[in-house]
Parts: structure tokens; C-alpha cells; sequence
């Protein structure tokens, strides 16, 4: 058995089964209980329960109460985008990973994430949980893309429509979930 407050690893062995049950950051093989992740150990005496805690890292904790992220659409596949959070409601922070699967974009259909974000897209996100990576919505009109470029000749594109972005420069129209912003009386 590991002292209360040890540093752990992932794979620590922390104790047998008949000692404590897996709890929170651990898991069991064979009987024994390890940890899942780099944290301290904790023994809670009372439920006969080990958990390996994991550091708090500052956005994280911020994200919990966060009513919207900004982040940089750095992946895509057919039905999720990848996305680097690097802003918690205009405050920044280190880079966090979040994901966006197609179907928190809209309740209309698509047939590719592709048709409402691209790679390089910055979007105006809503965090739904607090674990990395972090799942996100789009699903409000005031979340979506704020800020993308053409994909033809890179010059950022502006508002054509409510759903799609023009390039001043080529004319190139492409299709996009874009944020409804409100602007404030005062230009803010």
C-alpha cells in the first residue's frame, strides 16, 4: 500500500482488492489496483476506496463554469473536428484539447462536419463537460465560426448569408455554422 499524498504514475500498484476498491484515476487487474493516471494517492477510509487524483490544471477548472471557449479547428474527419481551446470567455489560457462531433454543430442535417467548420476556422464554443478532451456544442446562435479564411486564396472571409462566408478577394462562397454575435450599444 502507497502512502496518503504519494506521487503516482500511470500503472502504480496501489493495493489489493481486499484493501480498497478502485476509485476515481484507478483501475483493477488481477486483484491489485493501479493508477490511471499521474496524480496523488488518496485513501478514503470511510467507502474502503483508493483514488489517484490528478493535478488541477487552471483552464480546467475555469471550463466547469465557462459559458463559451475560443478555439482553433486544427483536425477534421467526417463526423468530428478537433479543436485547440486556447481562450475561456475571452481570458486566455494554455492550449486544451476539445472535439466537436457533428452532431452538437446543428439540428439540421449534414453530411460532412466539413459543411459548417474547416481547419483554420477559430470558433465560439459551449464546453459541455470538464475531462479532456473536451466535448463541445455549437448549437446556440450566438456559437460557431468567428474568424476563417478562404480556402482558394486564404484572404478571411466576411458574411454572406446566415450560413455561408464570402471571399472579398476570389468571390468564393463557401458554407459555414457561423456565430450570431450581438453587438452591445457603444461599437463593444
Amino acid at each position: 500500500m502507497r502512502k496518503q499524498g504519494e506521487l503516482l504514475l500511470p500503472g502504480d500498484e496501489l493495493n489489493v482488492l481486499e484493501e480498497f476498491v478502485p476509485g476515481e484515476g484507478t483501475y483493477d487487474k488481477d486483484g491489485k489496483v493501479y493508477s490511471s493516471v499521474v496524480g496523488k494517492a488518496f485513501y478514503d477510509m470511510i467507502n474502503r476506496k483508493v483514488n489517484s487524483i490528478t493535478f488541477k490544471r487552471p483552464g480546467i477548472v475555469m471550463i466547469k463554469k465557462a459559458k463559451y471557449v475560443l478555439g482553433i479547428v486544427v483536425g477534421l474527419k467526417e463526423d468530428s473536428a478537433l479543436v485547440n481551446i486556447y481562450s475561456i470567455e475571452d481570458k486566455q489560457t494554455e492550449s486544451i484539447t476539445g472535439y466537436l462531433h457533428i452532431s452538437q454543430i446543428t439540428n439540421k442535417y449534414l453530411n460532412s462536419i466539413s459543411e459548417a467548420v474547416k481547419v483554420g476556422d477559430i470558433i465560439r464554443a459551449k464546453p459541455l463537460n470538464s475531462t479532456i478532451p473536451i466535448a463541445l456544442t455549437l448549437k446556440q446562435r450566438d456559437l460557431g465560426v468567428v474568424y476563417a479564411k478562404c480556402s482558394i486564396c486564404g484572404t478571411k472571409m466576411t458574411k454572406h448569408d446566415e450560413e455561408h462566408l464570402r471571399c472579398p478577394n476570389c468571390g468564393n462562397i463557401e458554407s459555414r455554422k457561423i456565430a450570431l454575435l450581438q453587438v452591445k450599444k457603444g461599437g463593444s
